[in-house]
């Protein structure tokens, strides 16, 4: 338990934490309202956060459910949970946020990770110390050091708020020392709080508590060793028991494990050479610092793994002089830089056949679905800073001997050499500012989605644009991007998508009935990062009625997308092999099963019809609908044929067939079972009335905001 102390001095150390997080990213605080820390030329994950932000804040003010958005990859429902939200940071700056907007208070989040995370570091280990100078060091190390100068660097808002690991860290050790239900019961929110302001973190940080309650329990008098325990698993109850409802609200965690994880692992974690490296960001030597590391370990500059010479000379005072005190917090410190390392324990970038512990947590989903370990370095910064906390403490005598001015002058000296190698360049800013036109599409008063092309996927130059147009998008950035049907197999939309040669298929293509049954209002091409041939293949594509220019400048030109196009269209979507042709006919082969959409925008009586041949031997076909059976019919083998029709009640939006055959594998490495060709959808017709009573469901274009990116 950290002494106490007058509330002066605890607001005089936050604003001096402050105070160095506003020197150490000078100059942004010049630009706080219009800029942002951002590597490279693109906005990406600091955009990716000031769109989070703008969601969190346009959910909560109309009442929505912030986990769950209608604004990407329209007309999907997507879940955040998942994803790089950051809830707890929008409620922090929320002040910042309504009344300076998403750019200022993504900033303000970063500069107070910086106060927060180094004042509640400092009473950590004030508490193990009782040191006010170490506890000082100890804070600084945690939020000055390369793993955070990276975060802020590469810009993932969610990873530079270190502070809610510091909180929780603080909290854990307390709810341990006091085993009361009201600590314990604040260890775990702040837990859930970590959690949903960065999965990694929160998850992380639950494998750090494991460990930190065994180490704990079996430190504490054996009086007090299954009370130790019992408050840590009460913690761990307690966190999972306040998620759950948060996972039921969103709709599940709405994440699949990805296929290549164990690469994406082995790439994002660190290596030993990582601990070697200097402060790639120093202005003095950290060109070269990243270049020799870059050649050993490419992942290990933007790991941030090094702590400095200052910071291993104080760990190793800590283990010399404190050994007592410091054993258990070195072996914290370690465990956690096995975990960072991964499924594999490297020296350099080349293989090992030496696994890693955090092959173990990999037993779990969510951990395979976690690809960066060098995360875990985030953890270590914890115990780590303790051990400076120790190591500066242990050569500061009492005050009754500091006349043995040569045992004194160590202390001061390390503190200065840590803060020397912790310095960084100045940060180059990156202004961010939403494509002009976008005002104009937000003050059109039709509802409808916008279609930027070239799809941008890997930056948010289309988010920034949509917190000025505030209209759904189809596409979008997002740190695990979604299956998008629409754009899976045939359809008007995927040869928009690639800018593709619009090839006959056997499904018409209508690219206005299309995009109107979507909800699309605006098709947004952006002529500085289309080729001209794609230009042309677009403009070609576009120019049919019920789609017409909205603006054109040497940047971009806008087409607008009549909503009275809308007419019911058949697409295809996953589990189709390319088309295939001889002469004028055409077909598809299908696997065990396919799917076909049907997209309306308003309520529709439609016939649906196709041709159907079976892969060598008779075949049946099943037809779905969702979980109910509409169909099941047998489907000759070749040179015959089968004709399918299905008379169909479509409602607005999205309705999948999915088609289902028994399928047999080929020579060359396709499993087939059986073709279809000349897919056709007449709509009949109906009382106006009747097809009017069930709207299409188009998200509310939102309010533009008065305050950068939008101005």
């Amino acid at each position: 338990m950290a002494p106490p102390e007058g509330w002066r001095w605890r607001l005089g150390v936050l604003l001096g934490y402050l105070l160095l997080g506003v020197l150490f990213t000078w100059p942004l605080a010049l630009h706080l309202g219009e800029s942002v820390i951002q590597k490279g030329d693109l906005p990406v994950d600091a955009a990716q956060g000031v769109w989070n932000l703008w969601w969190a804040r346009s959910a909560l003010l109309a009442g929505e459910n912030p986990f769950v958005t209608r604004m990407l990859f329209h007309p999907a429902t997507l879940n955040l949970l998942y994803q790089t939200l950051s809830l707890p940071n929008a409620l922090l700056a929320l002040p910042v946020l309504l009344l300076a907007g998403p750019v200022a208070a993504f900033n303000s989040v970063a500069l107070l990770s910086f106060g927060l995370g180094g004042y509640w570091i400092y009473r950590l280990a004030r508490a193990f110390t009782l040191d006010r100078f170490a506890a000082l060091a100890a804070g600084f190390v945690f939020v000055f050091t390369p793993y955070h100068a990276q975060r802020v660097w590469s810009g993932p808002l969610e990873l530079i708020a270190t502070h809610w690991l510091a909180l929780y860290a603080l909290l854990l050790a307390r709810a341990l020392a006091r085993r009361g239900p009201a600590s314990v019961a604040g260890a775990a929110l702040a837990l859930v709080i970590a959690t949903l302001a960065s999965q990694y973190y929160g998850l992380y940080a639950a494998v750090y508590t494991v460990f930190y309650v065994i180490l704990a329990a079996l430190l504490a008098p054996r009086e007090a060793r299954w009370p130790t325990f019992l408050s840590g698993a009460g913690i761990g109850a307690l966190w999972a028991a306040m998620l759950l409802p948060l996972v039921i609200w969103a709709g599940g965690l709405g994440a699949a494990v990805l296929e290549d994880w164990y690469a994406r692992q082995v790439y994002h974690s660190v290596a030993l050479v990582d601990l070697a490296a200097p402060n790639v960001r120093h202005p003095l030597w950290g060109g070269a610092a990243e270049a020799w590391l870059s050649q050993r370990h490419p992942f290990g500059p933007e790991g941030g793994a090094g702590m400095g010479l200052g910071v291993a000379i104080l760990i190793g005072v800590a283990l010399w002089r404190s050994r007592g005190r410091a054993w258990p917090w070195a072996l914290l410190a370690l465990l956690m830089l096995l975990l960072a390392m991964g499924p594999q324990l490297r020296l350099t970038a080349a293989e090992s056949p030496v696994p890693g512990p955090f092959l173990l947590l990999d037993l779990f989903a969510p951990f395979r679905n976690s690809s960066r370990p060098a995360i875990f370095v985030a953890i270590m910064l914890i115990p780590v800073a303790v051990l400076v906390a120790l190591g500066m403490a242990a050569l500061r005598p009492p005050a009754t001997e500091r006349g043995a001015m040569g045992a004194v002058r160590w202390g001061p000296v390390l503190a200065a050499l840590v803060v020397i190698e912790s310095l960084v360049a100045p940060w180059p800013l990156m202004r961010l500012r939403a494509a002009p036109e976008s005002l104009a599409l937000n003050a059109d008063p039709t509802p409808g989605a916008v279609l930027d092309l070239p799809p941008r996927l890997n930056d948010s130059v289309g988010l920034l644009n949509q917190i000025c147009h505030g209209r759904p998008i189809m596409g979008g950035y997002l740190a695990r991007i979604p299956f998008y049907p629409i754009v899976a197999a045939s359809s008007a939309t995927r040869g928009l998508w690639l800018a593709a040669e619009p090839l006959p298929d056997i499904v018409p293509r209508d690219p206005a009935a299309e995009l109107a049954s979507l909800g699309a209002r605006f098709v947004v091409l952006d002529l500085t990062q289309l080729p001209r041939a794609d230009q042309r293949r677009l403009r070609e594509q576009l120019a049919v009625p019920g789609i017409s220019r909205f603006s054109a400048s040497d940047r971009r030109e806008i087409y607008a997308v009549d909503p009275a196009a809308a007419r019911p269209v058949a697409v295809l979507g996953a589990g189709w092999y390319e088309a295939e042709r001889e002469g004028a006919r055409r077909w598809r082969w299908m696997g065990e099963e396919a799917e076909v959409l049907l997209l309306a925008r308003e309520r529709s009586v439609v016939i649906l019809s196709w041709r159907a041949t079976a892969y060598g031997a008779p075949r049946p076909l099943r037809v779905r609908l969702g979980d109910r059976r509409l169909i099941e019919v047998g489907v000759p083998a070749a040179p015959y044929d089968r004709t399918v029709v299905l008379r169909l009640i479509l409602p607005p939006g999205q309705t999948t067939l999915t088609l289902e055959s028994r399928a047999e594998n080929v020579a060359d490495g396709r499993r087939l079972s059986l073709s279809l060709s000349e897919v056709r959808l007449t709509a009949l017709p109906v009382s106006a009335t009747w097809a009017a009573t069930d709207p299409l469901d188009i998200p509310p274009t939102r309010p533009a905001i008065s305050a950068p990116p939008c101005r």
